[in-house]
This record gives C-alpha cells, structure tokens and sequence, in this order.
C-alpha cells in the first residue's frame, strides 16, 4: 500500500506542483496588470502595456533558447555556457527593444525599457534554473513573494506615471539574482559525468531556439505584437483594452503551458520509439492533452463572456466598465487548442513546421488588420487574431495527422523487418 501511495506521489507530483506554480505566476501576471490599470490613467495603462508586450516579446526568446532546452537535456557543459547563453537572449531583446524604440519614440530611449529587460530575465532564468533542478517548493514560493510584491510595492509607491510604475517593476525582479547564483550549479554537468550524458552547449540551445523563437514571434505578432501597435498609437487606450482581454486569458494560458511542458519530455523521449506500444502510448496522452485543453479552454471563455463585464470593473476598475466580452465564447478554445497542438510539434523536434503553421497564421491576422481600416479598435484586433489562430490550428492539425501516420508506418515496417530477421 504504501509503495503504491509513493508511487502516485510520484507520478501526480510533477503535474500538480508544474500547475500550482503556473497558477501562482499567472496570479503574479494578473495581480500586475490590476494595479496598473488602477493606479494609471487609461492612456498611461495603454502605454505601459505596450511596454511589457515587448517583455513579452523577450519571454519568447527565453522560453525558446533557455527554458526549453533546458528542460530537454537539464544540464549545461559549463557555467560560462550558461551565463554566455542569458546574456545572448539579452542583447536580442535590447535589440528588438530599441528597433521598437526607433519607431515609436523617435529622438530619445526610454531607460526603463531596459531595466526591465534586465529584472524580468533574471527573474525568468532563477524559474527555469529551479525547474530544471525540480526545487518546485522554492518555485512555488518564489512565485508567491513576487505577486505579493506587485501588489504592495506598487500600492505603497503610488506612481504618477507609467515611468515610475515600471521601474519600480523592474526593481522588484533584482533580488532574484540570489536565486540564479545558487542554482546555477544544479544545471551545470556534474563531473565526472555519465557515459551517456552530454551538457547543452550555447550552440545547441541558439540552434534549438532560433526556429522555435520564431514560430513564438508569429504568435507573439498576434498578441503582444497588437498591443504594442495599438498602445503606441493616438490612441494608446486601445493597447490598454487588448491587455486586459489578454490577462484574462493569462490563467488558461501558463495552465496549459504547464502541462505541455510536463508532458514534453516524455514526449519527446517517446515520440520516435522503436517499440510501438510506446509510441502508442504517447499518442494516447498527447491526443488526451489536446481534447482535454479543448474542452478547459471553451469552458473558460464562456464562463468569461457570462461573467467578464463584472468581473472587469471588480479588477480594473469601471473606467473599463464598457468593454464587449463576445469574443470570449469562441476565441479562448481556438488559442487554447494551438497551444496544446504546439507541444506536438515541440516533442517531434519539428520547429520547421511548427514556423510554417505560425507564419501562415500571421499573414491571415496581418491580412485582417489590412481590411479593419483606421483607426484599429481592440475588437477588430481580436477578431483577426481568432481567424490567425483558427488557421494556424487547421494547418497544426493536419501537419500532425501527416506525422503520426508516417512515423506509424516507419514504426511498423521497421517491426517487421525485425521479424523477418
């Protein structure tokens, strides 16, 4: 009895502690945005939600080039490998930084742009650091002090502007430096390693991240790459009004992340198996995965669309009293099937196809933001979104369907030459 309770503490931990720390960082995310809004003006709410879409914009990079491959081999060659590899996805996000920079506030560089560039990808590496060396109570916990210090930190400060509110963001990331000093060495290839062991090395994870970083940007085009088009226009109140249609989304989003990236690398280990039992199996799980994301997703937006114009006012305040939750009986089930339609290709180590599909998706969106005319509402951003992600789900689906029954019949007649032999 007690072998098998250990045995279910095994298998359930994972999942659950991988979803209660996404929950918490969701929290985080939304407890952020519900200070914002109330502590700033619409139109400052508008800039600065532009702002941290272009975090968001650097969380792609991230998740692309450190997070994933982290978690696929969980070890680095070295330490300087590692802190070479943080500081490259750095300098991309600067780069793209100063680019929209450039564009959007021409003749001067907002310094608070790069402090919090600098806080959020210490606070990203410290997560992927203790994930990777599965520390989830500290992840957890960790998760827990930064909600809290948004809400306190950002009441008590009071800022008069989306300058102010941001730094004091970006500040609240630096005390977990101490975190990525201390768990560094967990990811590091012990010495002497195993035979079979191999360290990631910068090369690897810039070529594992650069095909699947892109593929994100599709995404991210869609998304946070909206609400900094409309936060950085005239009326950057629009900006605002997407963000916060997003943060709704936000709970859903890091739930299904959760559990595709605990699935991963089983699917991955998995996906090109000899033994077709396995690979059985793993089809069983991820299609499980997929329909119950489904389900989760659809059901989460209409409880939103029922509940949204209430919700809304109790969080942001009834400056947003007015906004139209229609979008959210149909759209949340579509975004919420392409990211679960995602690890699939993530598990087949297909970022190629998985970069088409996105790109395919991008066109449509750019096609329908084309036809809105001008000025661009948040309505009409989320309606062109839905039909990006509705194609790119049809294509997914259809590129997966493909793989499946080719490595099937690769599977298959591989059995039988065995038996033949």
């Amino acid at each position: 009895m007690k072998q098998r309770l250990s045995g279910l503490r095994k298998r359930l931990g994972g999942p659950i502690y991988a979803v209660a720390d996404q929950c918490i960082y969701s929290a985080s995310q939304l407890l952020l945005s519900f200070a914002l809004a109330r502590l700033l003006s619409p139109t400052d709410f508008g800039v600065a939600s532009a702002f941290l879409a272009v975090i968001s914009f650097q969380y792609i990079l991230h998740m692309a080039m450190v997070h994933e491959p982290l978690l696929i081999r969980r070890y680095y060659t070295d330490r300087s490998t590692a802190w070479l590899t943080w500081a490259l996805v750095v300098l991309f996000s600067l780069l793209g930084f100063l680019a929209w920079q450039i564009v959007a506030f021409p003749g001067q560089l907002q310094w608070v742009g790069v402090a919090l560039i600098v806080g959020y990808e210490i606070f990203w590496i410290s997560r992927s650091l203790l994930l990777a060396g599965r520390r989830y109570g500290v992840l957890c916990v960790s998760g827990a002090l930064i909600a809290v210090g948004y809400v306190v930190v950002l009441n008590a400060g009071r800022p008069a502007s989306w300058k102010e509110a941001l730094l004091l963001v970006s500040v609240l990331q630096l005390p977990f430096l101490y975190l990525v000093l201390a768990n560094t060495r967990h990811t590091v290839l012990p010495l002497p390693a195993a035979k079979d062991d191999q360290g990631l090395t910068t090369r690897e994870s810039m070529a594992y991240g650069w095909k699947a970083s892109l593929s994100q940007f599709m995404s991210w085009i869609m998304t946070g790459g909206a609400i900094l088009l409309l936060g950085s226009s005239a009326d950057a109140e629009q900006g605002g009004l997407l963000k916060i249609y997003i943060t709704f989304l936000l709970p859903m989003q890091y739930v299904l992340s959760a559990l595709g990236y605990y699935l991963l690398p089983q699917l991955a280990a998995s996906w090109k198996s000899a033994d077709a039992a396995r690979r059985r199996k793993s089809l069983r799980d991820f299609t499980g995965f997929v329909l119950l994301g489904f389900a989760v997703a659809e059901a989460v937006g209409v409880a939103l669309g029922l509940l949204g114009p209430h919700l809304v006012v109790l969080a942001f305040g009834a400056n947003y009293r007015g906004m139209d939750f229609s979008p959210f009986f149909y759209a949340p089930a579509i975004f919420g099937l392409t990211m679960c339609l995602r690890t699939g290709f993530r598990a087949a180590s297909k970022p190629g196809a998985l970069l088409l599909c996105s790109v395919v998706g991008a066109v449509v969106f750019a096609i329908a933001m084309l036809a809105a005319g001008r000025p661009v509402s948040y309505i009409q951003t989320i309606h062109a979104m839905t039909w990006g992600f509705a194609c790119m789900a049809a294509l997914m689906v259809g590129w997966l369907f493909f793989l499946m029954r080719v490595n099937g019949a690769n599977g298959a007649s591989g059995e039988n030459g065995e038996q033949r032999a």
